[in-house]
C-alpha cells in the first residue's frame, strides 16, 4: 500500500494517475483500469470537498484494489443520504458517492460529524467485455465482517519500502494472524520482515509461540524485529498471542471495553529471554486488532465502538488516520472474531 496526500485540488489528478498505474499493476483491463480512476478520483474531490483535505490509501492486490479515503473533516450526518445520486452538500452534482458505489464491488462509509470520514471502496478486476456487469454486484459489508483479515499498511514517508509485514492463516477450527515489524525502517527492515514473513508461512499451522519461536531463530541474519502471533479458535471461542517485543494486540469488545494483549520485551532474531502464549475470552462478536508501533496505543474502545459492526477496514483506516505517528512503517490488521 502507498498513500497519496490530497489536501489541494491540484492533487487530485496525481491520485487519480497513481490509482490507474495501481490497477494495472494488479491486472485489470483498460476499461477497469478507468473505472479504479474515476472512483480514485470522487473519493479525492470529496476529501477536498467535504473534508478539507486528507488521503488516499491505495492498495493494489492479486486482480484487487482497495482505496480508502480519510479525513478529519466535518464528517456526515446522514451517510445514506450522502451515497445516493444527486445529493450534495457542497453545492456540486452530487455524484460522487454514488458513482463510487456504482462502480466498486465493495463500498462502506463511517462518518462521525466533526470527527471526519472514512471511505472503503474495493474494486475487482475483469475482462473488459464483463466490466459493467461486474459494477452490478456490489456486496455490503454485513456479509464480509468475518471474512478474511484486512490492514492498511503504509510506509514511512520518504521511503519506498515498508518495513512491516502481515500475514494469516485460516483452517476449519480458526484463524491466526501474524505481524512483524523490522527493526527501524527502509530496506534493511523490509528485508529482516519478508524472512519473519517467510518463516511464518512455513509453520504457520503450529501454535503463537511455536511461530513466534520459530520465526525468532529464523531471521537471525537479518537485524531482527518485533513480531506477534494470534490464533482465533472459534470453537472454544478464546484467543491465544505471544508477542515478542512492540506488536499491539487489543480485543475491541461490543461494551467498547478494549482488552489489550501482552507481549513480552525482546527482538526476534536476536533477543528473547522467553516466548510465552496468553489467552484471552474471544466473543464472536468482536473485533481483533493488531498493530505497529507505527500506529499510538492510546486509543479508546468507546469512541470506535460503532465500527463493530462494519467492514474491518473501516476500523483500520480510523486507527491509522487518529493514531499514525508519522515518523515510522505503520501496519493496523483487522479482523473479525466470528467464524466466517
Amino acid at each position: 500500500m502507498f498513500e497519496v496526500l490530497v489536501s489541494d485540488p491540484s492533487q487530485v489528478a496525481e491520485a487519480r494517475r497513481r490509482a490507474s498505474a495501481a490497477a494495472a499493476e494488479a491486472g485489470f483491463g483498460e476499461v477497469t483500469a478507468g473505472q479504479a480512476a474515476l472512483v480514485a478520483t470522487e473519493l479525492s474531490s470529496n476529501l477536498i470537498k467535504h473534508g478539507g483535505g486528507g488521503r488516499l490509501v491505495i492498495g493494489p492486490g492479486n486482480r484487487s484494489l482497495d482505496l480508502l479515503a480519510i479525513d478529519k473533516g466535518r464528517g456526515m450526518a446522514d451517510v445514506q443520504a450522502c451515497m445516493a445520486d444527486g445529493y450534495s452538500t457542497a453545492g456540486t452534482r452530487g455524484q460522487g458517492l454514488g458513482a463510487v458505489q456504482r462502480l466498486a464491488q465493495s463500498v462502506d462509509v463511517a462518518s462521525t460529524p466533526g470527527a471526519g470520514t472514512v471511505v472503503w471502496a474495493r474494486l475487482v478486476a475483469a475482462d473488459d467485455n464483463d466490466a459493467e456487469g461486474l459494477a452490478e454486484h456490489i456486496h455490503r459489508p454485513p456479509v464480509l465482517r468475518n471474512a478474511g483479515v484486512w490492514a492498511v499498511q503504509v510506509p514511512m514517508p520518504g521511503e519506498d519500502v515498508c518495513g512491516d509485514g502481515w500475514g494469516w492463516h485460516e483452517d476449519d477450527a480458526g484463524r491466526t494472524v501474524f505481524v512483524v515489524d523490522g527493526l527501524g525502517h527502509g530496506t534493511e527492515a523490509a528485508l529482516a520482515a519478508n524472512a519473519a514473513l517467510a518463516e511464518f508461512r512455513r509453520c504457520a499451522d503450529a501454535s503463537p509461540a511455536e511461530i513466534v519461536d520459530a520465526v525468532h531463530h529464523g531471521i537471525r541474519h537479518t537485524r531482527g524485529g518485533a513480531v506477534a502471533a494470534a490464533r482465533i479458535d472459534w470453537n472454544s471461542a478464546t484467543v491465544s498471542f505471544t508477542g515478542l517485543g512492540n506488536i499491539a494486540g487489543v480485543l475491541l469488545l461490543p461494551s467498547g471495553q478494549t482488552r489489550r494483549m501482552v507481549s513480552l520485551n525482546g527482538t526476534a532474531g536476536h533477543n528473547a529471554r522467553k516466548v510465552q502464549s496468553f489467552e484471552y475470552p474471544c466473543p464472536d462478536n468482536a473485533l481483533m486488532v493488531m498493530h505497529s508501533d507505527g500506529i499510538g496505543t492510546g486509543w479508546s474502545g468507546e469512541r470506535y465502538t460503532p465500527l463493530l459492526w462494519r467492514h474491518p477496514m473501516l476500523l483500520a483506516g480510523a486507527l491509522y488516520r487518529d493514531f499514525s505517528r508519522g515518523r515510522d512503517d505503520a501496519t493496523v490488521v483487522v479482523c473479525g472474531t466470528g467464524r466466517p
